[in-house]
């Protein structure tokens, strides 16, 4: 189940109060899925989906006994989960997305997908979505198989796309036009290996 409402906060928290880690620990792992339940509910609107959240059902063979896939998580003071972002092996979907994505990630083992970005409200605007999808660049990166990031997001949730944007990103595909489905305007990016992320503060969750 999400965790209740957290209550928001009038000025950004202090970074130094936050560890960036890999999630292995049992507690760490079940935080990491409450903190992506509770945006697929109030950023998302749609909540748990099993056909699409099958990974938090099974954490840690996902993200812990697959050397190739992570889990990533900020902790507070507390030690609590409070924002998180996963890689997986292999590109999106194919259907429900296009054929033109199955074929240009056809290699699905050199693919590093990026997703189950997301952080609490309170927690926001202290850069902690962009410090670990740092994290999972440098995990991607040391792993050594994989030749690039792909990541999707739906711009219908306020401020995604524009914390994606802010990052050294490249735009793939601009589905916002082609979907059926009234709750996703997608489109698609990679980012590239190579590149460094910089500093500068990210402002919401953001959909996988």
């Amino acid at each position: 189940m999400a965790p209740p409402a957290p209550s928001l906060t009038s000025s950004p928290p202090a970074t130094d109060r936050y560890t960036i880690c890999r999630a292995v620990r049992r507690e760490d792992l079940a935080g990491a899925r409450a903190v992506v339940l509770f945006a697929a509910e109030h950023d998302l609107g749609y909540g748990y989906q099993p056909e699409w959240h099958w990974d938090l059902d099974r954490m840690v063979e996902t993200y812990v006994d697959n050397p190739r896939q992570a889990m990533f998580v900020a902790t507070d003071a507390t030690g609590a989960v409070v924002a998180t972002a996963a890689i997986r092996v292999g590109g999106p979907n194919v259907p429900p997305h296009p054929e033109e994505l199955g074929r240009r990630y056809a290699d699905r083992q050199a693919v590093a997908q990026l997703l189950r970005v997301a952080t609490l409200p309170e927690h926001r605007r202290a850069r902690l979505a962009r410090r670990l999808v740092a994290a999972c660049q440098e995990f991607v990166r040391d792993d050594g198989g994989f030749r690039v990031i792909y990541l999707h997001t739906n711009t219908r949730v306020p401020a995604a796309e524009p914390f994606w944007r802010s990052l050294p990103v490249v735009e793939i595909r601009d589905d916002r036009d082609e979907e059926r489905d009234p709750r996703f305007a997608t489109v698609h990016f990679e980012l590239p290996l190579e590149t460094v992320i910089s500093g500068r503060a990210d402002r919401h969750a953001v959909p996988d």
